[in-house]
């Protein structure tokens, strides 16, 4: 006798996964608001009543699709050199990892695919950036209001300190690439940069230095 399959089956992870994509690639390719339902269920091999009962609507999908990157950016933020890192090691890290991620050919696409498409849906920005920048922010500053306790750095808001960081470390290179100004930097380059800018954010932030106690 046949197995029954009940309503209660766990989804098959892939075709999620698989909507996920279709949906990135569509919405890449047309933007958010061109994107069809009908499109995305097509590009995923799947009908659209399936991809209704798995995510509702293009709203959900985008917040699935945002979440991805929103991994991506987590996993900066576990990594550790080995041993007992320094300061200077867990940060430079961190922004090398930052700006490999912001400064690939597909993220910057992604980037270019949010700022045309948000700035026509407030919620939709919001969204966004509580998932993304929102978190990262939140984690940088998380690292650094630990460095302010254990005495390494000054700092009166940890959420200021990591904008201050991340300028230092991106400067005008994200905007420039978005632009189609100049080619990622080689990740020589990279590295440079992260370390750069962390070595002027720990001597603008450094116990007697007046900037970060100050601001």
């Amino acid at each position: 006798m046949r197995a029954r399959v009940g309503p209660g089956r766990p989804r098959d992870p892939a075709k999620n996964d698989a909507i996920v994509a279709a949906a990135r690639d569509s919405f890449l390719e047309k933007g958010f608001h061109a994107s069809t339902i009908e499109d995305i269920a097509a590009r995923a091999s799947v009908s659209k009543v399936t991809l209704y009962n798995r995510f509702g609507d293009k709203e959900a999908l985008f917040d699935a699709m945002v979440r991805g990157e929103v991994a991506r950016m987590d996993a900066l933020f576990a990594l550790t050199p080995d041993g007992e890192p320094t300061l200077v090691e867990r940060l430079t890290q961190i922004g090398t990892a930052m700006l490999e991620l912001m400064f690939e050919p597909d993220h910057v696409r992604f980037d270019r695919l949010i700022a045309g498409e948000i700035a026509q849906s407030p919620k939709l920005a919001r969204r966004f950036f509580d998932a993304a920048p929102g978190q990262c922010q939140q984690a940088l500053a998380a690292i650094l209001e630990d460095a302010a306790r254990r005495g390494e750095i000054v700092v009166d808001d940890p959420k200021c300190a990591a904008e201050d960081l991340v300028a230092l470390w991106k400067g005008f290179c994200d905007f420039k690439l978005k632009l189609g100004l100049i080619d990622p930097p080689s990740p020589e380059a990279i590295v440079a940069r992260a370390a750069r800018g962390t070595q002027v954010f720990l001597r603008a932030y450094a116990p007697g230095s007046g900037d970060g106690g100050d601001r």
